[in-house]
């Protein structure tokens, strides 16, 4: 009888200890994208700085610098403020993501976004 008892104890607590364990995982994965997204898109301000004029290299340069996730499916907005781009024009890039959990824990894929805004 008692061997039992600790037999279902110890399957419970494996189970709620291999969860919690996976959802930190789940929850690294989600913290590295969006780091990632915040370098990147750091680096395609400072491109913007030097090069105001070169919006595809601005787009090219945060996707160069994304590291771990797929470039091909982040999207990346450059807007300057005034549109003329002269000195002193503020660049604002955006990127975003759609993450998606690898054990399939959401249904639908969370939106990971990072803005850079750069006078």
């Amino acid at each position: 009888m008692r061997n039992g008892q600790t037999l279902t104890e110890f399957a419970i607590s494996v189970a709620v200890v291999l969860l919690v364990l996976v959802g930190l995982m789940e929850l690294g994965r989600f913290l590295f994208t969006f780091n990632t997204l915040r370098n990147s898109v750091r680096e395609g301000a400072r491109y913007a700085i030097v090069r105001p004029r070169d919006e595809d290299g601005i787009r090219q340069r945060v996707r160069q610098s994304v590291v771990g996730i797929d470039p091909t499916n982040l999207n990346v907005q450059v807007n300057f403020n005034p549109p003329t781009r002269a000195s002193g024009s503020i660049v604002t890039v955006t990127a975003t993501y759609q993450f998606r959990s690898v054990l399939g824990f959401f249904q639908r894929p969370i939106t990971v976004a990072a803005t850079m805004r750069v006078p």
